[in-house]
C-alpha cells in the first residue's frame, strides 16, 4: 500500500504544479508551439535544468547511489521514436494537451467546453488498449527495436555523467535566460500589485513551477520511481485489468513499481483539483465567466487526440513528462529523439492550423483562457 500512497502523493504534487503554472491552458500550450507565448517552454526547460543540476551534483559528490539518485535511462527504440513521436505530436498539436495535463485539466475543471478533459482521458485509455493489440506486430515489423539498449549522450561522448549533466543543466539555464529576454510571454496580471499570498494563490511563474517540477522529478527517482504519465497510464490500465481478471500482455505482472506508477496518474486529478480550489480566479473569470457548453465536436476531438497521443507515447517511449522533462536530464538518446520528433511535429501542426486552415485563433484562445482557465 505504501508504494501506491507515495506514487499518488508524487503525482498529486506534479499535477498541482501543472495546474498552477498554467500548463493546462490551451492558450499557453498553443502559445508555446507557435512561439507566441513561451511560458510553458521556459517552465519545462527550467525543470530539465533543475533535475540535471541536482543529478549531476549528486554524481559529482559521490552520493548518487547512496541517496538513490541515479536516474533511470529510457532505452533506444529505433524507428519507434520517430513513428511514436509523429503520432504524439499530431495529437498534441491539435489538442494542446499531453497525458499529464489531460488529467490535471479535468481535475482542475479548466476549460470552456464541458467534459473535454474526461473525453481526453478516455482517449488515453483507448490508446493503451490499442497499443496492447499493436505492440507485437510493431515489434515483429522492426518498428519497435528488439535489442533495446540505454544509449546516452555522455556514453557517446565518453565522458562521466556528472560532467555532462552539469554542463547540460547550465546550458538550459542559459537558454531559459535568453528566451525570457527576447521572446514574448502573455502576462495576465500586468500592472497589478500582488502580495506573496496572491502570488502563491495565482498562476505561478515559469521559474517557480520549473524548479518545483524538477525537484519532484528528482524526488521520484529517490523513491526508486520514474515520473512519466504515459507510462503511468499504461500501469494504471494494467493494474485495473488485473483487478478485473483480464490482464494485459503489455503489463504481464503486478509489483510495487507498477503500483507506484499507476498511482501517479491517480494522484494528478486530486492534486490539480486541490490547486484549483485554493487558487485565486483571474479577474475576468469573476466579472465575465464563461459558461461551460457541451460541444460534441470538441468531445470527439479530445477523445481522438488523446487516443493518437497515447498510442504515440506507448510506441515512442514517453510523453512530454516521461520523454522530455524527466528524461532529458538522464541524457537518454532515445528520449532526445522521441521528444525532438514530437515537438517538431506538434509545432508544425499548430502553425498550419493557425496560418493555413485558420482553425486556431490564439488571440481568442487567450481571452477565453483568462475567463475559463482554458
Amino acid at each position: 500500500m505504501m508504494p501506491f500512497l507515495m506514487g499518488m502523493l508524487t503525482g498529486g504534487a506534479f499535477g498541482a504544479v501543472l495546474y498552477k503554472v498554467g500548463a493546462v491552458r490551451y492558450s499557453r500550450v498553443m502559445g508555446m508551439l507557435t512561439l507566441r507565448d513561451v511560458k510553458i517552454m521556459k517552465f519545462a526547460f527550467t525543470g530539465i535544468a533543475t533535475a540535471s543540476l541536482l543529478y549531476g551534483l549528486a554524481a559529482a559528490l559521490g552520493v548518487a547511489e547512496a541517496w538513490n539518485l541515479t536516474p533511470r535511462v529510457m532505452p533506444f527504440l529505433g524507428l519507434a521514436h520517430i513513428v511514436g513521436g509523429t503520432l504524439f505530436g499530431l495529437g498534441m498539436g491539435v489538442s494542446g494537451l499531453c497525458p499529464g495535463t489531460c488529467v490535471a485539466k479535468a481535475g482542475g475543471r479548466a476549460g470552456a467546453k464541458a467534459w473535454t478533459g474526461t473525453a481526453s482521458m478516455l482517449g488515453l485509455l483507448a490508446g493503451v488498449l490499442l497499443y496492447n493489440v499493436l505492440k507485437d506486430p510493431l515489434t515483429e515489423s522492426g518498428i519497435i527495436a528488439v535489442n533495446q539498449k540505454p544509449y546516452t549522450l555522455h556514453g557517446v561522448l565518453g565522458l562521466p555523467y556528472a560532467t555532462v549533466a552539469l554542463v547540460w543543466g547550465a546550458l538550459f539555464v542559459v537558454v531559459v535566460t535568453v528566451l525570457d529576454r527576447f521572446l514574448p510571454e502573455k502576462d495576465y496580471t500586468a500592472g497589478q500589485p500582488r502580495s506573496l499570498v496572491e502570488k502563491i494563490r495565482g498562476e505561478w511563474t515559469w521559474l517557480a513551477g520549473g524548479v518545483a517540477g524538477g525537484v519532484i522529478i528528482v524526488l521520484a527517482t529517490a523513491q526508486g520511481g520514474y515520473l512519466g504519465f504515459s507510462g503511468a497510464m499504461l500501469a494504471f490500465t494494467g493494474w485495473v485489468a488485473h483487478l478485473v481478471g483480464m490482464p494485459l500482455a503489455v503489463v504481464p505482472a503486478m509489483g510495487d513499481d507498477i503500483l507506484w506508477r499507476a498511482a501517479l496518474i491517480v494522484g494528478v486529478f486530486p492534486g490539480a483539483m486541490l490547486a484549483a480550489a485554493l487558487s485565486i480566479k483571474p479577474p475576468e473569470a469573476a466579472v465575465a465567466p464563461v459558461k461551460k457548453v457541451l460541444d460534441v465536436k470538441a468531445l470527439g476531438t479530445a477523445f481522438g487526440a488523446g487516443t493518437v497521443m497515447c498510442l504515440g507515447a506507448m510506441i515512442g517511449g514517453g510523453c512530454t513528462t516521461g520523454a522530455f522533462i524527466s528524461a532529458w536530464p538522464t541524457l537518454s538518446l532515445g528520449s532526445l529523439a522521441m521528444a525532438g520528433t514530437f515537438f517538431v511535429v506538434s509545432m508544425v501542426t499548430s502553425n498550419i492550423r493557425m496560418m493555413a486552415i485558420k482553425s486556431l485563433n490564439l488571440g481568442e484562445a487567450q481571452v477565453a483562457g483568462q475567463r475559463a482557465y482554458d
